[in-house]
């Protein structure tokens, strides 16, 4: 007989030792959490949690029957890495340095790998290559208890130091704007591509940068398994990201707002960015390969309902100013309720985009990195002077984590949204015995306290 399963729709539903609304809390799960009933007793519903704390009784009008969106902010020290379930299913953006995110996988999904079943991930998109945003995806492709349906990528190729054209490919100089420009037109696209990158690099081991080589090692070898479907660069010319393209109630729709090629039709080029001047500098910096490669990430902006969520991957000054000029400003392209920090809360940033994004949340992704930093005393006060709301929250993957006896908990940030209601929300530092275990914040958040 199959089981029945309904959801939290609170952004705190409270599970209650009894069918009745005086009994204590024995949990408290965020909205969305899936619940299994075993029990019924007229409005009320006996439901245990599949792992997440001690199940309960919980009144019909707090659950509903469908999923929401679930974005999941994960600790993954210095770099970015986030979960996205929502009835679409699930999508993977970005992977950061380590295997931490695939840690939070395998822990999340448990329960299906117990029961014998993958776990189908039908996007995985990797920001840019750079190995604090894709380490943690090669992990999840070695791993066979994974599926996935299409690898999103900028096109960019990570080459050894010392390769031609500061490692990322070849270069021409192209007058744009009556100017001449010097712009990377090496990219690659498909799983056909990815398979040619692979017999290179096996052909002249020098080649390819390693993580890099090592990721698109995975790619293909999870392609010739079955277990990848394929693989596409995607630019601003998508405008939609393939799979995504559906709206209205319960749907996941994903607007692709970066990266912008030089021209809209034909080959795919990029224009070169070098590093940004700092105050007082007049010289002008040459061409530069992190910058590059940083500047064109994929950006995506997801709606869920009333609700929008934007990624922005390693974004700064040059390129927020490039993303700005070709889609203006006068319909709101960026605005968001939830953004994730460009660049870990660097310092490389610029006020416009700040205002044009306005968000009621910022999620800022960062480690331990103290050759960085992030975020930075500047990044974090700006992005508070510029969010929208009486209260903006401010979230950092690096202080929700935890410590006890037992070492270091990585920290974790939750989004949910059923479409209507949002809450942010992360785990207390300490919670052992008790029925709540979340700081969670509806939003907009008007404050815990009565200020009056």
């Amino acid at each position: 007989m199959a089981e029945t399963r309904v959801f939290g729709n609170r952004p705190e539903t409270i599970l209650r030792k009894s069918p009745k609304k005086t009994a204590s809390a024995s949990n408290h799960v965020l909205m969305g959490t899936l619940l299994v009933v075993e029990d019924q007793d007229g409005d009320w519903f006996k439901v245990e949690t599949r792992g997440r704390g001690p199940g309960g009784w919980v009144f019909k009008d707090d659950i509903r029957d469908t999923p929401i969106f679930k974005a999941f902010y994960v600790d993954v020290g210095q770099g970015d890495g986030a979960i996205i379930e929502s009835p679409e299913g699930v999508m993977m953006i970005d992977g950061g340095p380590t295997n931490a995110i695939y840690r939070f996988m395998l822990h999340r999904y448990k329960s299906i790998f117990k029961e014998g079943r993958k776990v189908h991930i039908k996007a995985m998109v990797i920001s840019h290559p750079d190995a604090d945003h894709f380490k943690g995806c090669t992990a999840v492709l070695n791993d066979d208890r994974f599926t996935v349906g299409t690898l999103f990528h900028n096109g960019i190729i990570r080459y050894k130091k010392g390769q031609p054209d500061f490692n990322l490919g070849k270069t021409a100089t192209r007058t744009i704007d009556g100017k001449p420009v010097e712009v990377l037109t090496e990219t690659f696209n498909d799983i056909e591509d990815i398979g040619e990158l692979v017999d290179r690099d096996l052909a002249d081991v020098s080649l390819i940068q390693f993580s890099f080589g090592k990721l698109m090692l995975a790619a293909w070898n999870a392609f010739a398994d079955g277990r990848l479907d394929k693989a596409k660069r995607v630019t601003v010319r998508d405008k939609v990201l393939p799979g995504y393209s559906s709206t209205g109630e319960g749907k996941l729709h994903v607007k692709v707002l970066g990266p912008v090629p030089t021209k809209m039709s034909g080959r795919i080029e990029y224009v070169g960015f070098g590093k940004p001047a700092l105050r007082g500098e007049t010289k002008d910096h040459k061409l530069d390969s992190s910058h590059t490669r940083n500047w064109h990430s994929i950006v995506l902006k997801l709606f869920f309902g009333k609700h929008i969520f934007l990624f922005g991957g390693d974004l700064n000054i040059p390129a927020e100013k490039h993303l700005i000029a070709h889609h203006g400003t006068s319909d709101h392209p960026f605005e968001s309720d939830v953004a994730k920090a460009c660049h870990h809360g660097s310092s490389d940033f610029t006020t416009k985009w700040l205002k044009l994004v306005n968000p009621q949340v910022n999620v800022f992704s960062s480690g331990d990195n103290k050759s960085f930093d992030h975020p930075v005393a500047d990044a974090l006060g700006a992005a508070g002077q510029h969010s929208r709301g009486k209260i903006p929250l401010m979230f950092s993957t690096e202080l929700a984590r935890a410590t006890s006896r037992n070492g270091i908990h990585f920290g974790l940030i939750n989004a949910r949204s059923n479409g209507e209601e949002l809450v942010m929300a992360q785990m207390k530092e300490q919670h052992r015995g008790k029925a709540d275990v979340w700081d969670s914040f509806s939003v907009p958040w008007k404050g815990k306290f009565k200020d009056s």
